[in-house]
């Protein structure tokens, strides 16, 4: 665990991290959930892609050869959903 840099002051930094690192962990279990359920062998996006799925617009981050988990912020929380390839529609 790293230190403060004063060296008179020898708590954790992590007390000082933003309030956001619970949201950024559990979305990334959400990811991870949702990567072991993938429909077959899921495939890692290196750079995610802007896509649209019916009137959501959301991140491409994996795909199979017939689905494509798409992340997306829905005003109230964080989604990610497999959805069929067909319907997903790169902007």
């Amino acid at each position: 665990m790293p230190l403060s840099p004063d060296s008179a002051e020898k708590r954790p930094l992590l007390e000082t991290l933003p309030q956001q690192l619970p949201g950024r962990v559990a979305q990334a279990a959400v990811r991870g959930d949702a990567l072991q359920q993938a429909p077959g062998r899921p495939v890692l996006m290196l750079r995610p892609a802007r896509v649209k799925v019916g009137s959501i617009i959301g991140l491409a981050i994996a795909y199979t050869v017939t689905h494509v988990l798409v992340e997306w912020d829905d005003g109230g929380g964080h989604d990610t959903r497999w959805v069929a390839s067909w319907l997903v529609r790169r902007l």
